[in-house]
């Protein structure tokens, strides 16, 4: 590599290599400034999914790579038969079911209690004139997405509020479905809360 190799040299309170300067103080490490220099210089680590579906109608079903099926459908009210449930509502479990793996893989590297359980109650909603404001063929004024996603986690574990709520901050950044959820403009407003037993 055309790279040069980090040459440390301590000035004053700064540690540099020539490449990139810290700040020394008492919360911060040289092994917490090469973890940042290795993650700035890593390659992506990518994570694929594939699944296979057909539908007729309203109604689909999917089958993930892994074997498992899933099925959507919408409302009699929206067309569909009624016997699945709504795509939307597959992917308000998608999130919590995301959260809550990423909660629990988060509790463990952070080495704070175990969640024992996490119980949701999420709401959503989003302007139905998105998805059905004539003419078809012209994009709408309203946007279609889900606009705003909220409502409780309560989170049962010996770990203190603090900890939860880091738990939390954590989740936001780190869950794969939550990030993209941010991302598409969404309001995500969950409160993580500590359950009582």
């Amino acid at each position: 590599s055309d790279q040069p190799s980090p040459a440390f040299i301590w000035n004053g309170n700064v540690l540099s290599s020539g490449m990139f300067p810290w700040s020394w103080h008492p919360r911060t490490s040289l092994r917490q400034g090469w973890k940042r220099y290795v993650s700035s210089n890593r390659s992506p680590r990518w994570k694929c999914y594939e699944l296979t579906a057909g539908g007729s109608g309203c109604k689909t079903a999917t089958v993930t790579d892994d074997g498992y099926r899933i099925e959507s459908d919408t409302p009699k009210s929206a067309g569909g038969s009624g016997t699945a449930p709504q795509p939307v509502q597959l992917l308000l479990g998608a999130l919590v079911g995301c959260e809550q793996a990423t909660a629990t893989f988060v509790a463990a590297k952070m080495r704070l209690p175990p969640i024992r359980r996490i119980e949701f109650h999420v709401l959503a909603e989003r302007d139905e004139w998105g998805s059905l404001a004539p003419p078809i063929h012209v994009a709408p004024p309203e946007l279609s997405r889900l606009q705003r996603i909220w409502g409780t986690a309560h989170v049962y574990s010996d770990a203190t509020a603090d900890q939860i709520a880091a738990i939390a901050e954590a989740v936001k950044r780190r869950c794969p479905v939550a990030s993209m959820v941010i991302e598409s403009g969404c309001e995500l407003d969950v409160r993580w809360v500590k359950g009582e037993e």
